[in-house]
C-alpha cells in the first residue's frame, strides 16, 4: 500500500511541477524570480505551486490593469524642439517634450530636506498635496502632519496619501487628525487582510509634495526620522531630493491627483502653471516627468535605462541602495563596460535589507571583471536613486536600480536635460564617492553561498 501512495505522490508532484513551470513560463515575461520559484516548486511541488500562485510574478489586480495613464499637461509649445536622442525617445513613448522654465535646488542634507518640506507647506495658498511610501510618528512626521492640519484649518486644500504597506504601522490617529482639521488623508491599497498579501507588488513607492501646482519636492526620502530630521546623527541616512519650481511641478501635481483619484474616487481641481511665466526664469532647467508603473508608459524605466546605457559615450554613474538589475539591464551594463564607458555604481556598505546586499555580490563581481568601478559608502545607509549618463541626462527620483522598481512598483522620477543641473548632481555624486571604499567585500564561502541562494529570490525582496 505504501508503494502505491508513494507512486501516486510522485506522479502528482511531477504533474504539479509541469503545471507550475507552464504557468511561470507563460506569465513571467521578464523572468522575475523564475529560477527561485522553479527551485521551490521542484523541492516541494504542492507548497511551491501554492506560494507561486499567491505571491510570485507580476501580480496585478484588475483595477491596476485597467488604470488610465497619467495625463501630463503640455505646458508651452507642444512643438518645442527636442534636442537629443533621449528627449526624442521619451516623447515617442508619450511623455511629451521637456518643460523648460524650471528652477531646481538640490536637497542633500536631512535638515535641509525637513526645512524644505515645512517651507513648502507654509507657502501653500490653494493646495498642498503630500505622497510618501513611509510616514512615521516621530518628531518630523508629527510636525509635518501638524503643519498640514494648520493649513487645512486655514482653508487650503490638503491631501495626504501614504502607502498601505509602507506605512502599515502608521496609526489611524495621524490620518484622522488631517480629516478633523478639514483636509483628507488616505492609504494607498490598505493592507487590511491576509488575502491582500497577494498584491504586495505595485505598491506606491513615490515620494512627492506639491504646493499650488507651482513648487514641488521629489526624491528618494521618505518622511521618517532616519531621512528627514533637524537633528541628524551618525545613523541618519544619505539621500537626495530636488526642490522644483516651475511647469514640471504642475505635471507632478497631475501624478498626485491621478493617484488620489484612483484610490479615493475624488476628482481634484488642479492649479495650472502660467505658460507666460516661462520667460521669467534665469538659468532654466529642462525636466521630463516620468511616472513609472501601471499609470505610466509600459515598462518605461526598463526601456529608458537600456536606451540611455547604449547611447552613453563617456560615463554612466549610478547611485542606488539596492542593486538587483533585470537581466537585460545587466547585459546592457556589461556591454557598456566592454565599450570602455566609465561605469560606476555607488551603494551603501550595508543597506537596511541585508538579503539584497548578498544578492548584489555576484552582479558586482561580474561587472568589476569588465572594468566597472563599485563604490561602497561606509557607516551610513545611502538611499539616493541617481543615474547620470554623460552630460546628456540625469535621473533623480524614487526608483531603485532593481527589478521591483523596474516592473513591480509605482515610482516617480524626473529626467534632467540641462548641463548645469546635471553638473551639480555629478558634483554631489563625486563628493560622495570620495569617501567610499572601492570594490566588493572580501569573498568567502559563506558569503558566496548566501549570494547564490538569495539571488534566486532577489526580485521578490
Amino acid at each position: 500500500m505504501i508503494w502505491i501512495v508513494a507512486y501516486l505522490s510522485s506522479v502528482a508532484g511531477a504533474f504539479l511541477s509541469i503545471v507550475a513551470m507552464t504557468i511561470i513560463r507563460n506569465d513571467q515575461r521578464h523572468s522575475i524570480g523564475r529560477i527561485g520559484w522553479l527551485g521551490l516548486i521542484l523541492l516541494s511541488p504542492p507548497i511551491g505551486l501554492i506560494l507561486c500562485l499567491w505571491l510570485g510574478g507580476r501580480k496585478i489586480s484588475a483595477e491596476h490593469e485597467k488604470r488610465d495613464l497619467v495625463n501630463l499637461p503640455t505646458i508651452g509649445s507642444a512643438k518645442r524642439e527636442l534636442r537629443d536622442v533621449v528627449e526624442r525617445m521619451l516623447a515617442a513613448r508619450g511623455l511629451g517634450p521637456p518643460t523648460v522654465a524650471n528652477q531646481v535646488r538640490l536637497l542633500s542634507r536631512p535638515g535641509e530636506v525637513r526645512d524644505a518640506f515645512m517651507e513648502l507647506i507654509d507657502g501653500a495658498r490653494e493646495t498642498i498635496h503630500v505622497m510618501t511610501f513611509i510616514l512615521d510618528e516621530k518628531d518630523t512626521g508629527r510636525a509635518l502632519v501638524d503643519r498640514l492640519c494648520e493649513k487645512a484649518r486655514q482653508g487650503v486644500q490638503v491631501r495626504l496619501l501614504v502607502d498601505g504597506f509602507g506605512s502599515f504601522v502608521l496609526s489611524e490617529e495621524q490620518l484622522e487628525a488631517v480629516h478633523a482639521a478639514g483636509g483628507k488623508a488616505a492609504r494607498f491599497k490598505r493592507m487590511s487582510s491576509l488575502s491582500k498579501l497577494a498584491y504586495l507588488n505595485f505598491r506606491n513607492h513615490r515620494k512627492l509634495a506639491v504646493a499650488d501646482g507651482r513648487r514641488a519636492i521629489l526624491g528618494g526620502a521618505n518622511i521618517v526620522e532616519e531621512e528627514v530630521t533637524e537633528d541628524p546623527d551618525d545613523e541618519t541616512w544619505v539621500d537626495l531630493s530636488l526642490w522644483i519650481e516651475g511647469p514640471a511641478a504642475s505635471q507632478l501635481q497631475s501624478v498626485f491627483c491621478s493617484d488620489w483619484t484612483f484610490q479615493t474616487g475624488e476628482e481634484l481641481s488642479q492649479c495650472q502653471f502660467d505658460a507666460d511665466r516661462e520667460g521669467d526664469v534665469e538659468d532654466p532647467s529642462r525636466l521630463t516627468v516620468m511616472p513609472i508603473g501601471p499609470d505610466g508608459p509600459e515598462e518605461i524605466l526598463d526601456d529608458y535605462w537600456q536606451f540611455a546605457i547604449h547611447h552613453a559615450t563617456e560615463r554612466l554613474w549610478i547611485c542606488t541602495p539596492y542593486f538587483v538589475p533585470p537581466p537585460n539591464a545587466m547585459r546592457s551594463l556589461e556591454l557598456a563596460c566592454r565599450r570602455g564607458i566609465d561605469v560606476r555604481v555607488l551603494v551603501p556598505q550595508v543597506s537596511d535589507l541585508r538579503p539584497v546586499d548578498y544578492a548584489r555580490f555576484d552582479y558586482f563581481k561580474d561587472l568589476i571583471e569588465l572594468g566597472c568601478k563599485v563604490y561602497r559608502y561606509p557607516d551610513r545607509m545611502v538611499h539616493a536613486k541617481i543615474g547620470i549618463v554623460d552630460d546628456l541626462v540625469a535621473l533623480v527620483g524614487s526608483a531603485n536600480f532593481d527589478v521591483r522598481s523596474f516592473f513591480l512598483n509605482y515610482e516617480l522620477s524626473v529626467l534632467v536635460h540641462d548641463r548645469e543641473t546635471i553638473q551639480r548632481i555629478s558634483d554631489w555624486y563625486a563628493d560622495l564617492a570620495e569617501v567610499c571604499e572601492r570594490g566588493t567585500t572580501d569573498r568567502s564561502s559563506v558569503r558566496s553561498t548566501l549570494a547564490t541562494a538569495v539571488r534566486l529570490f532577489a526580485s521578490e525582496l
